[in-house]
C-alpha cells in the first residue's frame, strides 16, 4: 500500500509529441515521447500535414506500442451530417488498429462514437474551448476521459478542474500559439473560404497590420511561440497529466529537439539549469524571438504575447557580415561568426532597415578560426546581423538517432534435441524452440564466440543485445538455422510486447446512425444589441439578446427596465465565450441579483450550459459551432431551447434546423490586450482606453476591435462585412462595430 502511494507521488506527466509524418513519429518515439498524436488524411486540424492512412495505421500503432508509446488520433474538426457515417467507419477501423485515444472537437460526433464504440477513449480537443471548471464538468458528464485545455486557461482554473473532476488534463507547453481563442477563429473561413475548424486555416493572423490610432504597424496579431520549460513544474504540481508539444507541420528535427528537451527537463525533475540549457537548444531549431513563457497562466506581462517585428523563424545570432564582393554573377560574403558554420546550414541576414535575406550554405571556405567565406546570388550589406536558421550537423544528429530496446538472450542446445532461445526485454520474456534437432559435432563444436556472432545480429530490428548466456553440449548447428531461430524469437518477442501493451478491443456496434429529430422550443427571431437605445428597433414578438460591454449590475438593470418599459418582459444575457472562474462567479451573482424570472442566457462556450442546469432559459450561440443535427440534439438534451447554426456557410449548408446568424460576427476573440501591443503599455495602470481601435491590412481591409469587460478584459476582432441571410428563424446582430 505504501509503495503504491510512493509511486503515485513520483509519477511523471505524459510527454505528448506531434507526428505529421512517419519520420517525425519515429524521432518522437526515439527521443522519449510517452505518446504521439497524429491524423489521417481527412477530418483532422492539420489537413496540410502529410498525415497517415488506414493502410499504414496498424503498422504505425504497433511500432509505437513496441516502445510503450500511446497513439492518439485526431478527429478534431467540425462534421456535417452527411459525413458522420464516413467518420464513424474511419474511427471504427482505427479502433481495431488499437489506437489508444481519439481527440474530438465535434460534440455530435462524440455522441455517435460513444453509442457505436462504447469502449472508446475520448479526449476533448482544445478546439472545443474548455478552459474552466464549468466547461470541464459538462465534458465529464458527456463521457470524455481527458480534456485538452485551451491555451488561455489560467493556473487557478486548472487547479479547480483537477480538484473537482476526475478528468485527465492535457496542456500545450511548446509550439506555435494561435492568437484567437481555441475553436472560435472564423477569419480564414469567412475571408478566404479556408476553415480553421476544418484544418485549413491560412493564418491571416500572421499578416502585417496597421493600427488607426497611432499608425503602429507590423505583425500586430502574430503571437510569440510558447515555451513552458520554466513553468512545467508548476503545471505538474497543480495536476496537469500530459504536456503537449504543438508541431505537426514542423520539421522532424524540430520534433526531435522538442521531445528531447522536455524529456530531459522532466527526467531532471525540472532542474533549472537543465531547463535553461534546453530552452537554448529549442531556439536553435525554431523561434520567433523571445518565447511566451506561460503568460496566460496568470495573465501578467500580456504586452509580451505579440511580436510585431517578425513572424517567421529567426534562428540564433552568430555574427555579422564583414565584407561583400561582387564576383561574376554571384557575391562573395565574408562572415565573422562566434559559432561554427557548415555546408548545409541555413543562414539569415537581417539589416538595420529590417531587410531579410535567407540562404543555404554550400561551397563554404573557412578563412580563420572565426571567419568564413560563402557565395550567394543574394547580396547582404556589411554589418548585417547573421542568424543561423538551420544547424545541419546538429539536425542530422537529431533525426539519425535510433533508440534500440535492450534485450538479454539465453541459448540452450544439446545433441539430438531442439535448440531453445530465450529473449528478455524489460519485464517481457519469451522462448522459442527450433524446428530441427541439434547434430552432434563430429569435428568443431559450436563455440560461444560463433554463437554470439550469429545471435548478435539485431541491426534490422528494434532491439540491441546487452548480454548472452548459453548452455551447450558438443553440437553443430549451421549459422542459417541460428539466424532462423533468432528471427522467430524476435518476431514472437515483438508481438508479446505489443499485445501486453494493448487492451483488447471490444465488439463494435454496427447500427446506422440514428436520425436526430431536433425541435426548438423558441423559434421566434432574436436581435442582439449592446445599448438600451436600440430597443426601439426591436418588434415585441422578437427576442432580445443583450450583449453588454461591461458585465455590471447597473448596466443590466438599466437595460432590463428599458426593455420592460418597451413591452419586452424577458431578455437574454449574451455570455462571453471566454470566462475564467472569477468571471463566472460574477455572472452568476449578477443573474441571481437581477432575478432569474426575466433573464435567460446565450451560451457561446460549453461552460454556458451550466446555466441551463441552474434553470435559466438557454440559447446556444454561433460560437458553439453547430454543424450537424447530432450536436444540435445534444445541446437540446442539455437544456437549450434554441440554437444558432455555425456561421461558416460551407459547414451549415445541410442544417435545416436552427437560427441563422445575420450581421458582422466576431471572427477572433483575444485574451490579451491589443491596446498594449499598439501603445506598448507595460501594465493596465497605463491604460487610457477610449475604444475605436481598428486594424488595416496591406490590401486596405479594415477590422474593428471591440472590448468586453467582466472581471477581465477580452477583445473581439469584428468582421468588416455582413454575413448571413435573413431567413427565418434568424438572429440579427445590431451591434455597431
Amino acid at each position: 500500500m505504501f509503495n503504491d502511494f510512493e509511486e503515485e507521488l513520483i509519477k511523471k506527466p505524459e510527454l505528448l509529441a506531434p507526428a505529421g509524418d512517419l519520420e517525425s513519429l519515429k524521432v518522437a518515439v526515439y527521443n522519449g515521447a510517452d505518446a504521439v498524436y497524429l491524423g489521417l488524411s481527412n477530418f483532422n486540424a492539420r489537413s496540410k500535414a502529410t498525415n497517415f492512412t488506414l493502410d499504414n495505421l496498424a503498422e504505425v500503432v504497433d511500432f509505437c506500442h513496441l516502445y510503450n508509446v500511446r497513439v492518439h488520433l485526431t478527429v478534431n474538426t467540425l462534421i456535417k451530417d452527411s459525413e458522420l457515417e464516413e467518420v464513424l467507419e474511419m474511427v471504427r477501423q482505427a479502433y481495431l488498429c488499437h489506437v489508444d485515444a481519439f481527440i474530438v472537437q465535434d460534440l455530435g460526433l462524440a455522441k455517435v462514437l460513444r453509442e457505436q464504440i462504447p469502449d472508446i477513449e475520448l479526449h476533448a480537443s482544445t478546439q472545443m474551448g474548455i478552459h474552466n471548471l464549468e466547461g470541464a464538468l459538462i465534458a465529464e458528464s458527456l463521457g470524455f476521459k481527458r480534456i485538452v485545455l485551451s491555451r488561455e486557461t489560467t493556473l487557478n482554473d486548472i487547479s479547480l478542474i483537477k480538484a473537482w473532476t476526475n478528468l485527465e488534463i492535457e496542456y500545450f507547453v511548446q509550439g506555435a500559439l494561435c492568437v484567437a481563442f481555441s475553436g472560435n477563429c472564423y477569419f480564414s473561413a469567412l475571408k478566404f473560404k479556408q476553415s480553421g475548424n476544418r484544418g485549413a486555416c491560412i493564418q491571416p493572423c500572421r499578416l502585417k497590420y496597421q493600427a488607426n490610432l497611432n499608425k503602429a504597424q507590423g505583425y500586430l496579431l502574430s503571437p510569440r511561440d510558447l515555451c513552458m520549460l520554466d513553468r512545467i513544474k508548476q503545471l505538474s504540481d497543480v495536476g496537469v497529466d500530459s504536456f503537449k508539444i504543438e508541431g505537426r507541420m514542423r520539421r522532424p528535427a524540430y520534433v526531435a529537439q522538442a521531445v528531447q528537451s522536455y524529456r530531459n527537463a522532466i527526467d531532471s525533475n525540472y532542474n533549472e539549469e537543465v531547463c535553461n540549457f534546453e530552452k537554448n537548444n529549442l531556439k536553435r531549431v525554431y523561434n520567433r524571438g523571445d518565447y511566451n513563457e506561460g503568460i496566460y497562466l496568470d495573465r501578467i506581462q500580456e504586452e509580451n504575447i505579440i511580436n510585431p517585428e517578425f513572424q517567421n523563424h529567426r534562428g540564433v545570432s552568430i555574427g555579422q557580415v564583414e565584407s561583400v564582393r561582387h564576383f561574376k554573377d554571384i557575391f562573395e560574403i565574408i562572415i565573422e561568426s562566434k559559432a561554427p558554420i557548415a555546408n548545409g546550414d541555413g543562414l539569415k541576414f537581417i539589416g538595420n532597415n529590417g531587410s531579410e535575406i535567407s540562404i543555404g550554405v554550400g561551397g563554404l571556405e573557412r578563412i580563420s578560426q572565426n571567419e568564413y567565406k560563402i557565395f550567394s546570388k543574394h547580396s547582404p550589406h556589411i554589418g548585417d546581423i547573421v542568424y543561423k536558421t538551420v544547424d545541419a550537423v546538429r539536425e542530422n544528429a537529431l533525426v539519425s538517432y535510433v533508440k534500440r530496446l535492450p534485450i538479454y538472450a539465453h541459448f540452450e542446445a544439446q545433441p539430438d534435441e531442439p535448440a531453445k532461445l530465450l529473449l528478455k526485454c524489460n519485464d517481457k520474456q519469451i522462448q522459442v524452440e527450433s524446428l530441427f534437432v541439434c547434430d552432434r559435432a563430429l569435428n568443431q563444436a559450436l563455440t560461444y564466440d560463433r554463437l554470439l556472432q550469429n545471435i548478435d545480429r539485431f541491426n534490422d530490428t528494434h532491439f540491441e543485445l546487452k548480454g548472452l548466456t548459453c548452455q551447450m553440449g558438443e553440437v553443430f548447428i549451421p549459422a542459417s538455422r541460428i539466424n532462423e531461430l533468432r528471427r522467430m524469437a524476435v518476431e514472437k518477442l515483438e508481438r508479446a510486447i505489443i499485445e501486453d501493451f494493448e487492451k483488447p478491443t471490444k465488439k463494435l456496434v454496427r447500427d446506422s446512425i440514428k436520425k436526430a429529430n431536433v425541435k426548438e422550443e423558441n423559434v421566434n427571431n432574436f436581435m442582439i444589441v449592446s445599448d438600451y437605445r436600440d430597443i426601439d428597433a426591436i418588434p415585441e414578438d422578437t427576442n432580445i439578446i443583450y450583449a453588454p460591454q461591461f458585465y455590471e449590475f447597473d448596466d443590466l438593470d438599466e437595460f432590463l427596465k428599458e426593455a420592460n418599459d418597451k413591452g419586452h418582459d424577458f431578455i437574454y444575457l449574451n455570455l462571453p465565450n471566454v470566462a475564467n472562474s472569477y468571471d463566472i462567479q460574477k455572472i452568476k451573482s449578477l443573474l441571481t441579483e437581477i432575478g432569474a424570472m426575466n433573464v435567460g442566457v446565450v451560451a457561446n462556450n460549453i461552460y454556458g450550459m451550466c446555466f441551463a442546469k441552474l434553470g435559466y432559459k438557454t440559447v446556444v450561440g454561433y460560437q458553439m459551432n453547430i454543424t450537424n443535427t447530432q450536436t444540435a440534439m445534444l445541446y437540446v438534451d442539455l437544456g437549450a431551447e434554441a440554437f444558432m447554426k455555425s456561421i461558416e456557410s460551407e459547414l451549415n449548408d445541410e442544417l435545416e434546423v436552427g437560427h441563422n446568424y445575420v450581421g458582422k460576427p466576431a471572427v477572433m476573440t483575444f485574451c490579451h490586450c491589443p491596446y498594449k501591443t499598439v501603445f506598448n503599455y507595460d501594465s493596465c495602470r497605463e491604460c487610457d482606453y477610449q475604444g475605436g481601435l481598428k486594424l488595416k491590412t496591406e490590401d486596405s481591409q479594415v477590422y474593428s476591435i471591440r472590448r468586453i469587460r467582466c472581471t477581465s478584459c477580452y477583445f473581439e476582432l469584428v468582421y468588416n462585412k455582413t454575413i448571413g441571410d435573413k431567413v427565418e428563424p434568424y438572429i440579427l446582430d445590431l451591434r455597431e462595430e
